[in-house]
């Protein structure tokens, strides 16, 4: 049979897992180095916790001292600030479906729209006072 110019996809996925297969490395030989891997991973774990922490009470006291409210009271605040827009557009919807309230005067049909305004006399010009 002619042999294709195109490789066969399922040989070369063959291929590749058996490279990756033969490159893993042993469990059991290497049990020793996991298990102390696995302690440095949890110091620093540990310590970046710690330092997350120290930092956090450093810089609440920082902010206590200029006066500034600190990360919890924001979203203190923050939650706050949300439930009262919440409640501002439940207020503003209801009042945006609500109808206008009916006029209570209805105008009389033959009552004249304006009055007719009486003419003004001149105002009198302000006296001079003589010097003394």
């Amino acid at each position: 049979m002619a042999r294709s110019f195109l490789p066969d996809p399922l040989d070369l996925l063959r291929q590749a897992v058996n490279r990756l297969d033969g490159r893993a490395p042993n469990p059991e030989g290497r049990g020793i180095e996991i298990d102390t891997v696995m302690k440095a991973l949890q110091q620093v774990s540990g310590l970046s916790l710690a330092l997350r922490q120290a930092l956090e009470t450093a810089m609440e006291g920082a902010y206590k001292r200029v006066n500034l409210p600190g990360g919890r009271e924001f979203a203190e605040m923050n939650d706050t600030l949300r439930r009262l827009e919440g409640k501002l557009d439940r207020l503003l919807a209801a009042q945006a479906e609500a109808k206008p309230p009916p006029r209570a005067r209805k105008p009389a049909a033959g009552a004249p729209a304006a009055k007719a305004a009486k003419p003004r006399k001149a105002a009198a010009a302000p006296r001079r006072r003589s010097a003394p």
